[in-house]
């Protein structure tokens, strides 16, 4: 503010307004500020620099930023939450919002947060920049492109027999997630041993149920099919269902919501480098600092949300907390980009290298997508997002197509080097050799339960590993569908059993010609009797002087 313009205002009643502007112009000089800051603690140092580029954030989220937290609760207990403040050692950073919310806001004012541009260089996160490898020790994630061709005719199948079991939110209900993976065979993130075992699995069951194919799409080049899945993520995909660790889905009514989350996650990728690493760390600095909001809802209903966190003050019990204003970036905002970018490494457009997310969930981590450190658009990605002008060929390891059926026995042949043989055949079929397998009655039965689990079962063989079979192949599922359901269940008759003690009892139906002609003899000492047949057998014994219930 120039000093005229105050002389000149009326200024009777805020004489503080002469006094604010003969400070601010002192500290108004970068070089004098910059003397200024450095007298300050490292840790305010380092909240007045993230300030200086960040759009409005929380204390929660600014506090992990600069490692120290930075609020206060007071007069909580295991029943009650109490208040939270700011930490008076950050009370010179401007912020609104101390209470009962707990909802601390922190920004500069516009003017201010110029200034402060001025001063500061531009953070080494301003631009997105590529690395040349991602740092040792990590999993990684680089043969996606050649798995997703092995694996999508496959799930095209199990999307067209409605395999995949959805809640009424058209969320993929998670329950059915361990038998699609054994089912398809599908390779996953983390070991199974681990706490994520079905990350891929989850992110690929949403994007087949965004999916309506029709049945004359079945047979789709691959390639197309995947380019229809782009189409269909654009417009009809949820990037909330991603959040497995957040509850009351449901309860989400995407008002006015039009896919803006979606269409933001598609934008990152229209940012990333092609064919290069770029760290996670970076990419999340980058978003903050350009304000590249990724909302899978409008962010007024993200309080609807709920997450179940240890509480604070008993160590032991599990609290259901809403999500809040304060801390909607870690848990909603944050995880739908990195869980997007798991999306696409699992559908193989993306390469990336990252770990599983330790300690606490809530505290130490907010996502089982937390563990991401690198990725890289690759060459599919690119063609996918139309930012690479060349054709496309697919990686599709030879090796790896190439499973030969005997056409005199149900023996499946394949190269020792068939990497992922075993994950195909593994619900069809036993391993009897490196380079057979073998197919008996029992192998092919397991997991099916009626006959039309059995029918499904055959057509996603037939569809998704062998399309072209020899005959002998095909006689044996006739022969198995023919053998299916041979007995029939009764439902309209009862069954009791006999002492074989009470002889007396045992003649009476043996001899008395009005019991001898509702009674079905069986063996060991049981007997049948029809439903409608009951009350006249029972006044029959009732005359004999036996009381049946």
């Amino acid at each position: 503010m120039p000093y005229t313009a105050l002389t000149a205002s009326d200024i009777s009643t805020a004489n503080k307004a002469r006094l604010v502007w003969s400070v601010a112009f002192i500290f108004s000089d970068p070089d004098v500020f910059r003397l200024f800051l450095a007298g300050l603690p490292p840790e305010i140092q380092r909240a007045v620099e993230q300030l200086t580029w960040l759009p409005r954030v929380s204390a929660e989220v600014l506090g992990q930023s600069i490692g120290r937290k930075m609020t206060v609760m007071k007069g909580g207990n295991a029943y009650y939450n109490g208040t939270i403040s700011l930490d008076s050692h950050f009370n010179l950073l401007p912020h609104k919002g101390d209470g009962w919310s707990g909802i601390i806001m922190l920004e500069w004012p516009p003017a201010i947060r110029t200034f402060l541009q001025q001063v500061y260089p531009q953070p080494e996160n301003y631009h997105l920049k590529a690395v040349a490898e991602p740092r040792a020790g990590l999993l990684r994630w680089e043969d996606g492109e050649t798995i997703i061709f092995e694996e999508i005719q496959k799930m095209l199948a199990y999307r067209m027999q409605d395999g995949i079991a959805i809640n009424n939110s058209g969320k993929v209900a998670t329950n059915g997630l361990k038998k699609m993976r054994k089912l398809l065979g599908i390779r996953e993130f983390f070991p199974d041993n681990s706490t994520f075992p079905l990350v891929r699995t989850a992110c690929l069951a949403q994007m087949l149920v965004s999916y309506e194919p029709k049945k004359n799409q079945l047979t789709l080049d691959s390639l197309d099919a995947l380019r229809q899945f782009y189409k269909r993520f654009e417009k009809h995909f949820v990037s909330l269902f991603l959040l497995n660790d957040l509850k009351n889905h449901g309860h989400i009514g995407f008002y006015n919501y039009k896919n803006e989350g979606e269409k933001a996650l598609i934008d990152w990728m229209n940012r990333l480098p092609v064919g290069e690493w770029v760290s996670a760390e970076n990419v999340l600095a980058y978003g903050q600092i350009h304000d590249l909001q990724v909302e899978p809802c409008r962010p007024g209903e993200y309080t609807t949300l709920i997450y179940e966190a240890e509480s604070p003050w008993r160590v032991g019990q599990i609290n259901r907390n809403n999500v809040s204003t304060s801390n909607a970036y870690l848990f909603v905002e944050r995880p739908t980009l990195l869980g997007g970018f798991f999306l696409f490494a699992a559908l193989g457009w993306l390469d990336i290298a990252y770990e599983a997310p330790t300690g606490k969930f809530g505290s130490d981590y907010y996502s089982a997508y937390d563990g991401l450190r690198y990725l890289r658009l690759n060459n599919l990605g690119a063609t996918i997002f139309g930012r690479s002008s060349g054709a496309y060929v697919p990686k599709v390891n030879s090796a790896t197509q190439e499973l030969r059926f005997d056409e005199q026995s149900l023996l499946i042949f394949c190269d020792p080097e068939h990497v992922v043989a075993e994950t195909i055949l593994a619900n069809y079929a036993e391993r009897v050799s490196p380079t057979r397998f073998r197919v008996t009655p029992a192998t092919f039965l397991k997991d099916c339960k009626t006959k039309q689990q059995l029918l499904s079962k055959i057509s996603l063989f037939c569809t998704s590993v062998a399309p072209n079979l020899p005959p002998n192949w095909l006689a044996f599922f006739d022969e198995l569908t023919g053998k299916a359901d041979p007995l029939i269940a009764v439902t309209d008759m009862v069954t009791y059993r006999i002492s074989p003690t009470n002889q007396p009892l045992i003649r009476a139906l043996a001899q008395d010609e009005v019991l001898k002609t509702m009674v079905v003899k069986a063996e060991g000492f049981r007997i049948l009797i029809a439903n409608d047949q009951l009350p006249r057998f029972r006044s029959r014994l009732r005359e004999l002087g036996y009381l049946v219930g």
